[in-house]
């Protein structure tokens, strides 16, 4: 069709409407006064293009509307009247063309006008062209067919769906009815078939498919669209088996305002309507309500360079490329291993993996509030979304998210919500008819000894790759990750490093709510055994309490290693033998390095255990309890906490004992300092507690919590050997500090 920019829009659509057959006669009888006026000129254009990276200009998006009503109802709303409303369809087409719509579909019900309905052209194109070249308007003619059983008051006929393309007529009690006249008008072919649209559904959803498998798949390959009414309701229709893409309409109907809602009755003071316009077919719920999510859109997204034509729209409504937006410039879009939404497909014999792709826009966004909030990807048989991705950048507009999941689900329906009135774009879904289950895992010898060969876990179903996480019969709900896995099903685990008794079970890393039963593996000569302290981090000196457990008695001996456990020393032993005993283990001498202690069986040496690695700090354990002044706070300095001080009285030279278990090198010394510090320190050290030696001091100025560092690596021999260290301070600072706080000492081998 050659591009025309000489005539306005309006005169070449109207043009092209009045010279359709069939409406003449027709006659418009709504108020002017109640009509929100025709744009002059086209405007809101809301098509889009999106994941342009795919080449080709990207997917184009196209919003409209497939449910309206020229003619309306002569009974509605609670009132009564002796004609029916009615807009004569080219007035409404024209509405829909200024308001900016890319298509719209009209379609009057099996009630009433069904000759109009007949006359009309199943399909029209705008002869004005978008910038690209497309046609600015598709209109599409259906009808709006009824069917229900009969609820006592005549038939009710309350679930009512539209049909396009072959237009169906369907007013029945029978929902049969609806099968036998989609069936009649079926094809593959999507130009030569019926399309159809399950309008409103109401909290039961009504609609069902065939059980005959072959009638089953027509209808399903037919009914393309529902009408959202809320995730329950259209996720009732998935799983009843319906292969529906959610849409947004109007569900307009030609009519005067005392038929509709009460909104539209409330007065000003003035006598004038608090909503002067009504709702009218081709003019948006949100020109007449006033709030932008008033309706929403019905979304089509068609492939890179594909033309914006009947033909192709046929073709994206039986591939489910379609979306629902609630604010109409938003528009979203995704796919899942090179698949757009909308496809139902089988998994290949190694893909067990989804990678998805998630594009969100908003055409006219600027970050002014409309920026996106949260994806979420949905199964229909989950309570709660599968994933959740939470946006916090007020200026993101334009999305692009990737995500892998593993397909345990049928269905995934992806949705995009915006900060401005929480709008939502909901995503046709992809249809996976061959998921992977779930994972499921056995050791194939739960029951093995340290020489046996690797036992292996075997794993039944699961993605990729898995989690493998373990937990000891000492802790049984403490799970641990020790590896993520390459999934090859079976998987080898070292149970020589293993407790006596361990139990596992493997987590999807892309959906951690996914976790497998539990598998128990039991080493049969592993004693077990476990290491604790009382402090963290432990120092030289201080204690390690070993437990071992074994259900046998066992006559063990205890043995170091401060090498990874290449060498070995024996350090203890039992005289008896129990099931369990805690033995004590003084780590003195052993700071700097990193032990493991093992418990072994001195009768049959495959009987052992073998404790984690416990790291031993440089710094040394040290005691306090006496002091020339405050003895009774001595202990302070050497309690490891540093909000505990032990104080002098006065500016007089006063003094701490500090006693270590042996004589140690000692390389540094570090003393932290309370509110106040003295001006004077000094440092002596004794092999016997009787016979001092000074070996070092200096001068400080008054600040608040300082810490005093001394480094003696450098002196003769590495450092200063002692077994008491005695700390002095002296001064004070006049008109600040009244005595000094001695907060910790800490010295270091």
């Amino acid at each position: 069709m050659a591009r025309n920019r000489r005539l306005g829009g309006g005169m070449l659509l109207a043009a092209a409407l009045v010279s359709t057959p069939g409406l003449a006669a027709e006659v418009t009888n709504v108020l002017a006064s109640d009509r929100y006026p025709v744009p002059a000129v086209r405007e809101s254009k809301y098509r889009n293009r999106i994941a342009t990276e795919l080449g080709g200009g990207g997917w184009q998006t196209f919003v409209g509307d497939l449910h309206n009503h020229p003619r309306g109802h002569d009974s509605m709303g609670g009132v009564s009247l002796s004609f029916t409303p009615q807009i004569i369809r080219s007035e409404v087409l024209l509405s829909a063309f200024r308001h900016g719509y890319d298509f719209f579909g009209t379609s009057n019900h099996t009630t009433s006008w069904k000759d109009y309905d007949s006359d009309d052209p199943i399909s029209q194109l705008s002869p004005e062209l978008d910038a690209n070249g497309q046609p600015e308007l598709l209109i599409l003619t259906g009808r709006e067919s009824h069917v229900g059983p009969d609820d006592g008051t005549g038939s009710s006929h309350d679930h009512h769906f539209n049909s396009f393309n072959r237009r169906l007529e369907v007013n029945s009690s029978n929902i049969g009815s609806m099968y036998n006249a989609i069936l009649d008008n079926y094809s593959a072919n999507p130009l030569l078939s019926t399309h159809v649209q399950l309008n409103h559904p109401n909290d039961d959803v009504y609609f069902t498919l065939p059980t005959n498998p072959v009638d089953r798949q027509k209808v399903r390959d037919v009914v393309e669209l529902a009408e959202f009414n809320g995730l329950p309701k259209y996720f009732e229709l998935l799983r009843r088996g319906f292969r529906v893409a959610p849409v947004s309409n109007t569900d307009s109907h030609s009519s005067i305002r005392g038929q509709l809602g009460p909104d539209f009755q409330e007065q000003n003071p003035d006598g004038s309507w608090k909503l002067p316009y009504i709702d009218e077919p081709g003019v948006p719920r949100e020109k007449t309500h006033g709030f932008d999510v008033a309706q929403g859109r019905a979304g089509v997204v068609l492939p890179p360079g594909t033309p914006w034509n009947y033909e192709n729209f046929l073709t994206a409504l039986r591939n489910r490329s379609v979306f629902r937006t609630a604010l109409p410039p938003a528009s979203g879009f995704f796919m899942a291993n090179g698949r757009p939404m909308g496809s139902e497909f089988a998994l290949g014999p190694s893909e067990r993996r989804l990678d998805f792709t998630v594009w969100g826009t908003t055409k006219d966004g600027t970050g002014g509030g409309n920026h996106w909030l949260e994806l979420q990807v949905w199964s229909p048989f989950q309570s709660e979304p599968i994933k959740s991705i939470p946006y916090d950048d007020d200026q993101l507009i334009d999305l692009k998210e990737v995500f892998s999941l593993t397909p345990y689900e049928s269905i995934y329906v992806v949705t995009l919500r915006q900060e401005w009135w929480q709008a939502e774009v909901i995503m046709a879904p992809i249809w996976v008819t061959n998921p992977v289950s779930k994972p499921t895992i056995h050791f194939e010898s739960p029951v093995v000894s340290r020489g046996s060969q690797y036992p292996f876990l075997a794993i039944s179903g699961g993605g990729d790759s898995l989690l493998l996480q373990r937990a000891t019969a000492q802790a049984p709900n403490t799970w641990q990750t020790v590896a993520t896995i390459t999934n090859t099903f079976l998987y080898p685990i070292d149970h020589r490093s293993q407790p006596r008794v361990t139990h596992w079970r493997v987590v999807d890393p892309y959906q951690q709510t996914v976790v497998s039963n539990t598998a128990t593996l039991t080493v049969t000569d592993v004693i077990d055994v476990s290491a604790s302290t009382s402090f963290t981090p432990v120092l030289d000196g201080d204690d390690i309490s070993v437990h071992w457990a074994h259900p046998e008695p066992q006559f063990v001996d205890y043995y170091l290693s401060r090498d990874n456990g290449l060498t070995w020393n024996k350090v203890g032993e039992e005289g008896w033998g129990y099931t369990s005993r805690t033995w004590t283990f003084d780590t003195a001498g052993l700071g700097g390095s990193t032990v493991l202690l093992k418990v072994v069986d001195r009768h049959d040496s495959s009987y052992q255990g073998v404790s984690t690695a416990i790291p031993v700090s440089n710094q040394i354990r040290v005691t306090s309890g006496n002091a020339t002044i405050n003895a009774i706070a001595a202990y302070t300095v050497t309690d490891r906490n540093k909000g505990s001080c032990w104080w002098s009285s006065n500016g007089n030279e006063q003094s701490v004992y500090i006693n270590m278990e042996r004589e140690y090198l000692i390389k540094r010394m570090e003393v932290d300092f309370g509110l106040w510090n003295p001006r004077t320190w000094y440092m002596g050290i004794s092999l016997n507690g009787t016979t001092w030696s000074m070996n070092d001091s200096g001068s400080m100025t008054y600040a608040p919590n300082q810490t005093l560092v001394a480094d003696y690596s450098q002196r003769p021999g590495g450092g200063l050997i002692a077994k008491h260290v005695r700390f002095y301070t002296s001064g004070t600072f006049t008109g600040v500090s009244y005595y000094s706080h001695v907060c910790e000492v800490r010295l270091y081998q």
